[in-house]
């Protein structure tokens, strides 16, 4: 016949604390209990009242040299436990005094449940005091000690030695535990970083497959845009003036893509390291961009309230991008409407606002239905608030839709030529993928 073993039970993990022997792992628990959250006292208040409560009861019926005071020594030496952790310099002071005054004049009185605490103090200095105050109690302690010793009628030389060695253990084991907790808050700190290490490892590894896959697929689209259209006027006979300048247009349009897509790139595989190959557009750059809508068809114009001055990078880039994607959406969504550019330089921030009048109903019908993606008035609250700006961007009750931002811009804060203005600047990103919402969700 054959027998079959149970299969055993896991047991609990083994921690650092299941292999402490059993001295140290009683004075671990004794000691957390004392120092336990000020909030929630009851464990260091029941500690404290069945210490008073044994040291009163095992106090000889003969007081010696103490005499009526004895039962308030007592006292002293057991229930300031409950407030170690709330007063502890004025809680271990009272505990040491009671001690030495039991070592001094009434050792052989001195109640097991007394000397427990004494010996709780001891090992509570190292954990709630400072390190000169840790150290002071530790030889005062020992100074009281060698006290006693001296005192006529005293104990034998083998319990003053007894007590020397209790005042050395006691606060070593405090100190002990002390560094055992700073060991294990060091390590869930190495811990913790090791985590943010991994999560950025893997953040990087995503952001390089976004790379790879726009660079694949966009990038090699928008550069045969750019072919196609750079040759479509050598390879079509006969073709009319504004035409060529369309397709030059567009090729144009495609190779500035191609531009920014790079700097996209370059973010995603090296967040810390900004582009100076293909620097970020800016407010000087809107005129450009107004000059091609409106070449596009769409009647726009523009006016700038305030003195201009030097700003951020990340603003400009931001403002032009408010711009580009009003004023794009505008001409997709509301077409034959006036739209309106306007910048306001303020004291300390940039007002940007876009607002273009009711669609012609004539384009409006004609038009092409063109799908609201609804990603543009998140993209543009994200770009704003990333600046610590405001922005709105609704219909304006009139038929019409307005955009409206205030960047902040403190002056002197304008960005640093190099690298480091490149940075500011590529920290907001490239990308548009901003426009208003509603019908003019944009692109």
């Amino acid at each position: 016949m054959t027998t079959s073993a149970s299969p055993r039970r896991p047991g609990p993990p083994v921690t650092a604390a299941s292999r402490t022997s059993w001295p140290g792992a009683l004075a671990d628990r004794a000691l957390s209990i004392l120092l336990a959250d000020v909030r929630r006292p009851r464990g260091p208040l029941i500690v404290a009242a069945l210490l008073a409560v044994s040291a009163l009861i095992a106090l000889p019926r003969q007081w010696s040299a103490l005499g009526p005071a004895l039962p308030l020594v007592a006292l002293a030496a057991t229930a300031p436990v409950a407030l170690i952790r709330r007063y502890p310099a004025a809680a271990i002071s009272v505990l040491l005094a009671a001690g030495a005054a039991f070592m001094i004049f009434g050792r052989l009185v001195w109640p097991v449940p007394a000397i427990a605490g004494w010996l709780l103090a001891l090992a509570a200095c190292p954990l709630v005091l400072s390190r000169r105050g840790a150290v002071w109690a530790l030889a005062v302690s020992e100074l009281a000690v060698l006290t006693a010793a001296g005192v006529p009628g005293a104990s034998p030389w083998d319990a003053t030695l007894a007590e020397a060695l209790a005042v050395v253990a006691a606060w070593g084991a405090g100190e002990t535990l002390r560094a055992r907790r700073r060991a294990a808050a060091d390590h869930a700190a190495a811990a913790a970083r090791l985590r943010d290490l991994g999560e950025r490892e893997v953040l990087a590894r995503e952001r390089a497959a976004i790379a790879r896959e726009l660079h694949d697929v966009v990038a090699h689209h928008v550069s045969m845009i750019a072919v196609r259209a750079g040759t479509a006027p050598y390879a079509i006979d006969g073709l009319p003036g504004p035409g060529a300048e369309a397709f030059g247009e567009i090729a144009q349009q495609a190779r500035t893509a191609l531009t920014e897509l790079r700097v996209v790139l370059g973010v995603l595989r090296d967040p810390g390291r900004a582009s100076e190959a293909a620097p970020q557009p800016g407010l000087a750059d809107v005129p450009g961009l107004l000059a091609r809508a409106r070449s596009a068809g769409t009647n726009v114009t523009s006016e700038q309230a305030g003195l201009a001055r030097p700003l951020p990078g990340s603003v400009e880039l931001c403002g032009y991008r408010i711009v580009q994607e009003a004023v794009t959406n505008a001409g997709r969504h509301a077409p034959g409407s006036q739209v309106r550019v306007t910048l306001g330089y303020q004291q300390a921030a940039l007002a940007v606002t876009v607002r273009n009048d009711a669609p012609a109903p004539a384009r409006l019908a004609a038009r092409d239905p063109v799908p609201a993606a609804g990603f543009g008035l998140t993209g543009l609250r994200e770009r704003v608030a990333m600046l610590g700006g405001q922005i709105t961007a609704g219909p304006d009750g009139a038929g019409g839709f307005a955009v409206s931002a205030v960047l902040p811009a403190p002056p002197g804060a304008a960005a640093p030529a190099g690298p480091e203005g490149a940075r500011l600047a590529g920290s907001i990103g490239p990308a548009g993928g901003a426009g208003p919402a509603g019908d003019q969700a944009g692109t």
